[in-house]
């Protein structure tokens, strides 16, 4: 007799799946992460005074209030694409946007490699932003949709593993693409990124609950097949179906997709007009999403290079000493989160969402504490040391869960509009830190750091009283027991059996 397919873990074609859409976030965490090292290179010419190579000048002189621009206006390009991809993956599908995302990133990576002047390089940066936030907000949907609540446990922090993957490369490949012309070649490898993602996509299957919430059941029990192949997915699609029933008979009143089953829009989630009352998931989601940016991770992301100059006290790199010190250490850094992120994905195997990101923010906290001591009494050792335990412990909790914590607790005629509100959040404090990390860290110095400790303290006591636990359990029920407005968790009627977790009831 086959295995009910909600028991199994991963299958070789979920995860298949799941890698190939994820090519598009490692070209988000590659775009995110190359402006780290070249950027003294191409900002303040420090390969020398500008001098034109062919027709393209050797760097693009601008002030480090332009630059901060630069580096923040990425994340400025990704709270549009994930606004705008909230409708579109509704309306075309999951997969539809993950493929079609890539064009604009192609169209980015040739702008970046004939770039001129700043002007040029800022516009491709921001698209290039429009369309690896589409699709990074979209895969993560797409991930939970596709794969089962055990595969979900490991495969649901693909995410955040194929963002610091794509960090590392960028980061790594910048230590030898950092002086003129070669620092245009790393910025355009994104384009060849893009179609290795719109390549590998084509053999990939739709989101069934897409599909079936659209009305496809045909389909949608074909893609359930091949993602569940050797089990029996029959009560599954059931539960699939039923769903979509119960969502198209519900939510008349409100607006509907192409063939009549309920979406509801970022406008109906913030105003409150959705069947459920969603207030808990929704303002869980904005914290979360928030906490993960106000941990300080995109200051020590966009410039740990600098940070590690700052630490050690050692001057700005030019051309003789590319790769300086703080290179490396910048490099080893990115080696080291992607050596972590694996055994933090089997760390979510075992322990819940809920305690992995208490303990996450609570050790950031405490390293924040320690790298501001290290720095302002002089024990660089301490300091550096500590940067490499903070980083590590953002992939343990931090970094993952937020991602997919909107779409584990949230029904899913809502999910895209709840997740595209978080992940703008996210944006926008990615894009301010963007702007303000560097000058706070000449203002400041080694003090900077205790601010974001302060802000990991809250962060981790927000989530031991508002965060959900999620692990092991079907969406629906999850949805179903939270949408009752804003509640702590730790009352025993919001927890959830995961054993008894079988989705009925589904919302």
């Amino acid at each position: 007799m086959a295995t009910q397919s909600q028991a199994v873990g991963i299958t070789k074609y979920q995860l298949f799946c799941v890698l190939a859409a994820s090519v598009g976030s490692v070209n988000w965490g590659w775009t995110f992460g190359a402006t780290n090292i070249p950027g003294d290179v191409i900002s303040k010419c420090a390969a020398g005074p500008s001098h034109l190579i062919g027709f393209l000048p050797s760097c693009i002189p601008a002030s480090e209030n332009v630059w901060g621009l630069v580096v923040g206006c990425f994340a400025l390009g990704c709270l549009i694409g994930a606004l705008t991809s909230t409708y579109f993956a509704n309306r075309y599908g999951r997969k539809t946007v993950l493929v079609y995302s890539n064009i604009p990133a192609i169209i980015a990576a040739i702008m970046y490699g004939l770039s001129v002047n700043m002007a040029m390089f800022i516009i491709a940066r921001l698209l290039s932003g429009i369309a690896l936030g589409s699709s990074l907000g979209t895969f993560t949907m797409y991930v939970v949709e596709i794969t089962t609540p055990k595969a979900r446990n490991s495969l649901g922090g693909m995410a955040q593993m194929a963002i610091i993957f794509g960090i590392m490369l960028s980061q790594t490949a910048s230590l030898g693409l950092s002086k003129p012309p070669f620092w245009r070649l790393l910025f355009a490898i994104s384009g060849i990124l893009s179609v290795l993602n719109m390549a590998l996509l084509c053999f990939c299957v739709e989101s069934p609950k897409w599909l079936a919430m659209n009305g496809k059941l045909a389909d949608a029990r074909d893609s359930l097949q091949r993602l569940r192949r050797g089990t029996d997915y029959t009560d599954e699609f059931v539960q699939l179906t039923s769903s979509v029933m119960i969502n198209s008979t519900s939510e008349l009143a409100m607006g509907e997709t192409n063939n009549g089953t309920k979406t509801s829009s970022v406008i109906d989630v913030l105003l409150g007009r959705t069947p459920d009352n969603l207030r808990h998931q929704l303002v869980v989601t904005i914290v979360v999403m928030a906490s993960q940016q106000t941990s300080g991770i995109s200051g020590v992301s966009f410039y740990s290079s600098t940070l590690f100059n700052s630490i050690s006290k050692s001057g700005p790199s030019d051309v003789f000493t590319i790769p300086t010190l703080a290179h490396i250490l910048s490099s080893v850094l990115a080696i080291a989160g992607t050596l972590v992120m694996p055994v933090c994905m089997v760390l979510a195997m075992y322990f819940g969402r809920r305690p992995l990101m208490i303990w996450s923010h609570g050790v950031m906290a405490v390293c924040c504490v320690l790298i501001s001591v290290g720095s302002i009494v002089g024990l660089n050792a301490l300091s550096i040391t500590m940067v490499f335990v903070y980083y590590a412990a953002f992939f343990i909790g931090a970094g993952p869960i937020p991602w997919i914590c909107p779409n584990e607790m949230t029904p899913t005629y809502a999910v895209a509009a709840v997740g595209a509100i978080g992940g703008s959040v996210n944006y926008v404090i990615i894009f301010v830190i963007g702007l303000v990390f560097s000058p706070l860290l000449d203002a400041l110095g080694g003090y900077t750091f205790l601010l974001f400790g302060v802000a990991n303290l809250l962060s981790a006591l927000f989530c031991f009283f508002y965060l959900p636990e999620t692990k092991d359990c079907q969406v629906a029920d999850v949805a179903r027991l939270h949408s009752v407005g804003v509640h702590s968790v730790l009352r025993a009627k919001y927890r959830i059996d995961p054993l008894k977790s079988s989705g009925e009831n589904t919302i």
